[in-house]
């Protein structure tokens, strides 16, 4: 038993099965339509429930407590292969398809800056609504609402910027200006036994406001928990079902977007030297630099793209340029090709490993309705700046699904796109798109306890 479970909670392991089991998921097809490289995570979501509950049960001293106390404490793989994978990803794809963004941009050039905001624009319209009508403060609180959006974005810096803004709010006031019922709420939140009453408390001490500010950041932190499984779920399935749903010819619309490329002058025949791990690494270096640098907003807060989209813009931008000196940022196309698939097949079964038990279980616990919320939230915003990409602003569907992934901040999205359409320049729309989503979450994060509150 103690070697069954010493193999069976190995994070290689657990991944390498994930990975075997979800190409396996991913080669099925239902009349054209297949997972492909997405299958990890559905396999992901299913070994990572079973061994989270597993773990879950078993008590100190018996056998298999320090592994499962392990896979409690720190997941069911440890985020540094979240992380890792994921920037693996994202530098090989940008190095790869750098070199033609240029011609994106001359064509399409603030339609993505559209779609970028637009995506969590009206997400954050249908999580209001949501919250006003479908919601009572017992159902769902303003502050579990607005991590639900930030979940459903799938945004880190939505989510930080949500805590931030739930930590300035004026509480003391808030409570003085509210009715009895209000107050009660709100003592509730801060002593669960019930022993602060509106009647005996006027206004709250400074511990209280502190008490309670860190009750709202659980809250906030519940509605994000719960919504960003079920986010990276929906952007995975609609990315991969909206051309089938549409009737786009992904063919046609590859062979289309050659001749977009071919007619802005680029250049796809040209011999690219070897990869070159040094340049590589300097890339991912200065990405991450970027990525840490953050631009301060005055009174909405702060804004930084973080480590994976730091390195991504800056493949994406080093590869456009091509040499700077005697770096050569373009390097072989087959190589990177197996770098990226390596990172994104890694990537994706370690995000159902990850949050497969938070995804099963928020839909048979209490957050149900949080999780179905955070369907509409994101499948209705991606609808929508789907019909304005491709309806309105004709924009081609192999790039327009990077750019929709792109605007909901999801690398798994990218990898979606990606997978489906059997093309990588899905990458040029997603980096494109994708920092102009993560300034608009920041700041509708910040608005919202403005008008929810």
């Amino acid at each position: 038993m103690k070697y069954i479970i010493t193999v069976g909670t190995n994070q290689f392991f657990l991944m390498f099965l994930a990975i075997a089991v979800g190409l396996l998921i991913g080669k099925i097809k239902i009349k054209n339509f297949s997972l492909g490289v997405s299958g990890g995570i559905f396999s992901g979501i299913i070994i990572g429930y079973f061994l989270t509950k597993w773990a879950k049960t078993v008590q100190e001293g018996a056998v298999g407590y320090s592994n499962a106390k392990s896979i409690l404490s720190t997941g069911v793989v440890s985020n540094i292969f979240f992380t890792f994978f994921l920037l693996l990803f994202l530098l090989s794809i940008g190095l790869k398809v750098g070199s033609g963004i240029g011609a994106i941009f001359k064509k399409y050039g603030i339609k993505f800056v559209v779609i970028g905001v637009c995506i969590p624009l009206v997400s954050m319209i249908v999580a209001g609504a949501i919250h006003l009508t479908v919601f009572s403060n017992e159902e769902a609180s303003a502050h579990q609402t607005v991590g639900m959006f930030a979940g459903a974005m799938t945004s880190t810096p939505g989510y930080g910027t949500a805590l931030d803004a739930s930590n300035n709010v004026d509480y003391s006031s808030m409570y003085k200006n509210a009715t009895i019922e209000q107050k009660e709420e709100m003592l509730k939140a801060i002593d669960q036994s019930g022993e602060l009453t509106a009647a005996d408390i006027s206004e709250l001490s400074t511990e209280q406001v502190t008490k309670y500010k860190e009750a709202m950041a659980s809250e906030v932190s519940l509605g994000y928990t719960v919504a960003f499984p079920i986010g990276v779920f929906v952007i995975v399935i609609m990315i991969s079902l909206l051309p089938k749903l549409f009737g786009i010819d992904i063919e046609k619309e590859k062979e289309d977007y050659e001749k977009e490329v071919q007619e802005s002058g680029a250049n796809k025949d040209v011999k690219y030297p070897p990869l070159n791990f040094m340049v590589m690494a300097i890339v991912a270096v200065i990405g991450i630099i970027i990525g840490n640098i953050t631009i301060p907003l005055g009174t909405l807060g702060s804004f930084s793209l973080g480590a994976a989209g730091g390195v991504l813009l800056a493949a994406l931008i080093l590869s456009y340029i091509g040499k700077i000196g005697t770096l050569n940022f373009r390097m072989d196309p087959k190589g990177l090709g197996s770098m990226y698939q390596m990172g994104l097949t890694f990537f994706m079964a370690v995000v159902g490993l990850r949050y497969g038990y938070d995804v099963i279980h928020s839909l048979m616990g209490s957050g149900l309705k949080l999780a179905i919320a955070a369907v509409f939230v994101e499948a209705i915003a991606v609808l929508v700046s789907f019909f304005i990409g491709y309806k309105m602003f004709k924009i081609n569907w192999i790039i327009l699904s990077g750019a929709i992934a792109g605007g909901c901040t999801s690398a798994p999205g990218l990898g979606a796109a990606i997978s489906s359409t059997g093309s990588e320049e899905p990458t040029a729309g997603y980096g494109a798109a994708q920092p102009f989503a993560i300034l608009a979450n920041v700041l509708l994060a910040t608005l919202f306890f403005t008008f929810f509150l």
